[in-house]
């Protein structure tokens, strides 16, 4: 539940899923010497770029929700 004045866009759950994708697509948990190859490319690439995505299709599941304060379709 959000209280009340505020929208879902400023929901703790929104900024969570953020810091969350944050924290695991900066690869900055990495052991320095893991060689760890997905695809030809660094495991830590992988995950940041999957990270990325995550976070670019979220915001826009986001954005195709109805805004606060737009009127309705009736």
């Amino acid at each position: 539940m959000t209280s009340k004045g505020s929208t879902p866009y400023l929901s703790w759950r929104v900024w969570a899923v953020y810091v969350a994708l944050m924290l695991v697509g900066v690869p900055w948990y990495w052991p320095a010497g893991d060689d760890t190859v997905l695809g030809g490319l660094p495991a830590w690439v992988v995950v940041a770029v999957l990270a990325s995505a995550l976070t670019s299709i979220y915001t826009a599941i986001l954005l195709r929700r109805r805004w606060p304060g737009e009127a309705g379709d009736s």
